[in-house]
């Protein structure tokens, strides 16, 4: 997992550093915050669901197109970054996560002014995870492996200072996150999966 997550990562920080040399868009930086709550559920015969709390912090690259443009009404910006994760169960468990996330965000808006654009629209996740729980389950750590895909809105204000090619962004949205992987807890191997609601909020710059 961690394997694929480190080409896949390589292959778009190259696509953004090409894209930012051939186009007029921004390039830059990011942090994120969030979190939710949800449902979760072991596939296992009888198993029930049960309610999850999760909180996230990611750190990355940003790429936007027409972030500060006259005259554009959409614009894409593209996140790729580290998340680290928390899932706490009702138990007080928690499975501390961490890995690759990639955001795409199809932004409709214009400017007010030269140096402020307002835009919001749709949203798309995907995330690649490993981690394992804070404590022992009768003597042995439960790991995890997974990915999720995550459907949400956003909305944020882009704020130009100086010439205007230095770009403060903001963005704040609510997404749901389905997210589905492999368990292994001493030699017993069972899939877990579940959904998040969660808010987030983040803010970036771009050159």
């Amino acid at each position: 997992m961690r394997k694929t997550s480190v080409i896949i990562c390589t292959l778009v920080l190259t696509m953004l550093l090409f894209a930012s040399n051939s186009f007029a868009i921004g390039l830059g930086l990011y942090i994120e915050y969030g979190s939710g709550s949800g449902e979760a559920e072991f596939d296992v015969s009888g198993a029930d669901e049960f309610d999850i709390d999760t909180d996230f912090l990611g750190v990355g690259f940003q790429l936007e197109t027409s972030p500060l443009t006259k005259n554009k009404v959409f614009s894409y910006r593209l996140q790729v970054g580290y998340e680290a994760r928390n899932i706490e169960d009702d138990e007080n468990m928690t499975l501390e996560l961490d890995g690759l996330v990639i955001t795409n965000t199809f932004a409709f808006g214009g400017n007010t002014s030269e140096r402020v654009r307002i835009w919001g629209g749709p949203q798309v996740l995907v995330g690649f995870y490993d981690g394992e729980t804070d404590k022992d389950l009768l003597g042995d750590e439960l790991s995890f492996s997974g990915e999720g895909l995550g459907l949400g809105v956003a909305g944020g204000v882009n704020f130009g200072f100086g010439s205007g090619k230095t770009i403060l962004t903001t963005t704040i949205g609510m997404r749901a996150l389905n997210f589905i992987g492999d368990t292994e807890w001493y030699d017993e191997d069972e899939q877990l999966n579940g959904c998040t609601t969660e808010l987030f909020f983040s803010v970036g710059i771009l050159f």
